[in-house]
């Protein structure tokens, strides 16, 4: 083997590294025209290849006398000389002639240009080889190997078709129109098809196939498509008749993002240079936009705020685990949407000023509905009642949580209806005190910020209060800054103010509206521009912040909860102060507890007495008889049933007024007055034909189901004493005077029985009849009145401790308003459970009235008895005494064994049902509302071991 061949280089291609001949050559021997310009002698040859005379030369002074300085006056000049001479040269007329281009040049236009390098620095006749990569050749030799592959065939048929090239100029400016949107010279959109069309279908670029061509601009055609059917839905929605806030918000959020898109992709698109940098400019940009695309698909078919917002929340959740950079977008979507219903609540809490009118600050979820009540007089009152519904609360918002905002807004309303010039009742009348915008917060800063801002919300606004509270008879105390107060004129009306403070509200809206405009600044811009900032850029880094966000499902909560209970508790407090302090609440609570309830002992012996007392002169209308002195209805002891009014009014009259106003109980001196408290007095109850008719038999248990007490709470006590626990009251009054005229009876009874001792020694069975019927009247009317005073005891004490704690300015533990209520009606609930009055205990209430009902038929049969002297009707009193004993026989012991399974199950109703979740009863309080309190009506039946036999 050669030599030479042996010490060549075995990856050497021959003639790869062969120089170029425009290499081979030096400065003295080149050749012009092989250089491609002519040598120009610049000294005396070049006027003539200019063919210009040397008076045109261009005269530069010596540099070596030259010197710097103001130029000498030279003198005027004079114009005819100057004329004279330019006309004695003959200048030739050079035509359509370029000065600044060199000779030969339109001939020389392709001139290569060499690439300088390290090997022709060191070497200048080196000449560099020509490369044999098809990659190196340009895109030029990638088209021609196309066009040949598509005519070079084997069998005779075409190759692929290569295409025709577009400039790629065009073409690029042509793909970034279609990837915003927009329809270019090669790209149109057919309404058709409704998609994007070219307008050559096999263009492509120099240097990409076809099929890698249509690839890329079929995502181009993708996000353009996007692009116009967001735009068709931001039309739609702007040009539809009524579309709800949240829906408009949405479209004018997409609005912003497509405006924002187009001009961070125009300002970036200056540098773009190749389909590569098109394609990556657009990717950030085209998930955007599919994810926009998304929740119009997802959204499709909502038809209120909440269904809106319900399905935006959902898709928030689902995208916790998406791009770090595309999360912003979607939690500022979501926002911006969010805003109209958060302003709606903000305004119902009270949070904002709304200048438009009451009915603005009404949200979706309250229902708004006027009821008519006749109060005493026959007069009507209208009176506005809100009711929540929780179907159209959005889902992101807990059962909990809207029954906080709820409540609190119900709550605001009474306060403006009772005291308007209230600070909560006046948002924004003091500039030092601005509530913080409710809002969403995305991150553990801002969320730290909310609640840092909403106590210190809550200490100013506290003290502005406590001002009011202490000037209670003079007007609200205005911030020193009237020029910045922010109580529309509209506020004035709708909140019955007076003239001169609405005319004040009107000279501080116009000073307000005479200040200049703020300047805008960087906070005025809208956070999408911010966020869409960064989407043409590379992020290198995620900020802390944003790896550790909240969890979504937690967002809600704190985002909303420390400003909602700040306005909550607030508001809670003034009105409880409000209803303690300024309407007595305790002393009407009081009222029904000694009336309807029959806590006051005077009121009972005496309306017993007047209902059932047989020594009292009837109140009955007889001819030839005048009425004098007291009377009584005489129950039991006459045939006609039931009394007219008349008789009613006469019997009854004075009962109330008497023991109302003759009792030490009356806690205030402002509660007397001609009228009772609430208009109270007694009233016939409206019934049913069917109850009407069982009520016409005086001998039965149903004869006083017609005669009621009424109360009407007076505005606001009525926020607490509700239509709802006013009817609990009447169902317990109805029970109690039942138990009231058993008591009576079986007394009665007693008494009759001493005085025909000496006629009914041997009746044994009406001896038992009578014992057994005290023993057990006595104990359940014991039972029914002891559990009454014991549920209102734990009442009077809940009342006590809140009225202490307002008077000792506690606002650690200090109840709301619902609360309160809640309270009351379950307190209630607990009475008619003991009273065995809930609905699940109906068999055995109806089982305890065919008791009573056996009872008053044996005390008929005793009274008639009594009258009557013949032989044949005390035998058959007798026979119908001895059946009517064992059947009140046998129904005691079906109750007994009832009672003792009832005592079994111990605490049913009570935790669960008086006192699920809320704590408003102890559990001791609870389970002896169940099964302890039948255990006590046990022991008290079963004590002398009678009914254990």
């Amino acid at each position: 083997m050669d030599a030479a061949v042996e010490g060549a280089n075995a990856f050497a291609i021959p003639d790869l590294w062969k120089t170029s001949t425009l290499a081979h050559f030096n400065q003295d021997t080149a050749d012009p025209v092989r250089l491609g310009l002519e040598l120009l002698n610049l000294q005396d040859g070049h006027h003539n290849a200019l063919d210009t005379p040397k008076d045109f030369d261009l005269r530069l002074p010596d540099l070596s006398s030259f010197a710097y300085g103001p130029i000498q006056d030279l003198g005027t000049l004079d114009v005819s000389s100057v004329t004279s001479s330019a006309e004695s040269i003959d200048i030739p007329e050079v035509v359509e002639d370029d000065i600044w281009r060199f000779p030969k040049q339109d001939e020389k236009e392709h001139t290569i240009v060499t690439i300088k390098t390290w090997d022709n620095f060191h070497d200048k006749t080196f000449r560099e080889p020509r490369s044999v990569y098809i990659s190196e050749a340009g895109p030029q030799a990638f088209d021609a190997a196309l066009v040949a592959q598509a005519g070079h065939t084997t069998d005779g048929k075409s190759g692929p078709d290569p295409g025709l090239v577009i400039q790629s100029g065009p073409l690029l400016a042509s793909l970034l129109h279609l990837g915003l949107g927009v329809e270019s010279i090669l790209y149109f959109y057919s309404q058709d098809e409704r998609s994007f069309r070219p307008y050559i279908e096999n263009g492509r670029m120099s240097g990409y196939s076809l099929g890698t061509f249509s690839s890329l601009s079929s995502t181009l055609i993708d996000h353009g498509n996007r692009t116009r059917s967001l735009q068709c839905f931001v039309d739609d929605v702007r040009s539809s008749e009524k579309p709800f806030p949240a829906l408009t918000a949405l479209a004018n959020t997409f609005s912003i993002i497509l405006l924002t898109l187009q001009a961070q992709i125009g300002g970036a698109s200056r540098s773009i240079r190749s389909l590569l940098q098109l394609q990556s400019l657009l990717e950030r940009p085209g998930k955007i936009l599919s994810c926009l695309h998304a929740i119009v698909y997802k959204i499709d078919g909502t038809s209120t705020a909440e269904e809106l917002l319900s399905k935006l929340y959902e898709m928030v959740q689902d995208s916790e685990h998406e791009a770090s950079w595309l999360r912003p977008t979607i939690f500022q979507v979501f926002a911006n949407v969010s805003k109209p219903w958060l302003d709606s609540v903000s305004g119902w809490l009270g949070l904002e000023d709304t200048a438009l009118g009451f009915q603005h600050q009404i949200p979706d979820f309250v229902r708004v509905s006027e009821e008519v009540r006749k109060v005493e007089g026959g007069r009507e009152t209208k009176n506005l009642e809100y009711e929540l519904e929780l179907r159209s609360m959005p889902s992101f918002m807990p059962k909990e949580d809207a029954l906080l905002v709820f409540e609190t807004g119900k709550s605001l309303q009474l306060l403006k209806t009772h005291q308007p010039e209230h600070a909560l009742a006046r948002p924004g009348s003091l500039a030092s005190v601005k509530a913080p915008e409710l809002e969403w917060q995305f991150s553990w800063p801002d969320i730290e910020n909310i609640q840092a801002r909403a106590k210190e919300y809550e200490s100013n606004l506290q003290e502005a209060i406590e001002n009011y509270n202490t000037n209670a008879d003079q007007k609200m105390p205005e911030d020193e800054d009237k020029d910045t107060a922010k109580v529309k004129p509209a506020d004035a009306e709708i909140s019955g103010l007076s003239e001169a403070t609405a005319k004040g509200y009107i000279n501080a809206s116009i000073a307000n509206f005479e200040k200049p405009l703020p300047e805008l600044s960087t906070a005025n811009i809208s956070p999408l521009s911010n966020i869409f900032s960064e989407i043409t850029s590379e992020i290198t880094s995620t900020p802390s912040e944003e790896i550790f966000t909240p969890p979504i499902s937690l967002l809600p909560i704190l985002s909303f909860n420390p400003l909602i209970s700040a306005q909550a508790h607030l508001i809670n407090r003034a009105c409880l102060r409000l209803l303690f302090k300024e309407h007595n609440l305790r002393a009407h609570l009081s009222l029904l507890n000694r009336y309807s309830l029959f806590g006051d002992g005077v009121f009972t012996s005496r309306l017993s007495h007047a209902l059932f007392d047989p020594d009292l002169q009837s109140a009955e209308r007889q001819k030839g008889h005048s009425r004098s002195g007291t009377s009584g209805l005489k129950l039991g002891y006459r045939d006609s049933w039931p009394p007219a009014s008349s008789e009613l009014r006469l019997a009854l009259m004075g009962i109330l007024t008497d023991s109302y106003y003759n009792t030490s109980q009356v806690e205030s001196a402002s509660m007397f007055r001609a009228e009772l408290p609430g208009g109270l007095s007694f009233a016939i109850r409206e019934m049913s034909e069917e109850e009407l008719q069982r009520c016409i038999d005086p001998n039965s248990i149903e004869a006083l189901d017609f005669f009621k007490l009424q109360y009407q709470p007076p505005s606001p006590l009525d926020a607490v004493i509700t239509q709802a626990s006013l009817a609990k009251y009447d169902v317990i009054f109805k029970l109690l005077l039942r138990a009231v005229r058993m008591m009576f009876v079986v007394n009665q009874l007693s008494h009759t029985k001493r005085r025909g001792t000496h006629r009914n020694r041997g009746d044994v069975i009406s001896q038992s009849f009578r014992i057994e019927s005290h023993h057990f009247v006595l104990a359940i009317c014991s039972y029914i009145f002891d559990g009454v005073q014991a549920s209102s005891h734990l009442l009077e004490q809940k009342l006590k401790s809140m009225e202490k704690a307002l008077d000792r300015h506690d606002t650690s533990n200090i109840d709301s308003l619902h609360k309160l209520r809640d309270f009351h009606e379950q307190v209630l609930d607990r009475m008619m459970f003991t009273l065995l009055l809930r609905k699940r205990q109906v068999q055995i209430m109806k089982l305890l009235e065919e008791i009573f009902g056996l009872i008053l038929l044996f005390a008929k049969s005793v009274r008639d008895e009594t009258a009557q002297s013949d032989g044949v009707t005390r035998i058959d009193g007798e026979v119908i005494m001895k059946e009517v004993y064992g059947k009140f026989k046998k129904k005691v012991k079906v109750f007994i064994s009832v009672c003792r399974g009832l005592s079994e199950r111990r605490g049913q109703g009570g935790i669960k049902e008086l006192d699920e979740g809320d704590g408003f009863l102890g559990r001791d309080d609870a389970d002896e509302a169940g099964g302890n309190a039948i255990g006590q009506l046990l022991l008290k039946f079963e004590m002398s071991g009678f009914y254990g036999r």
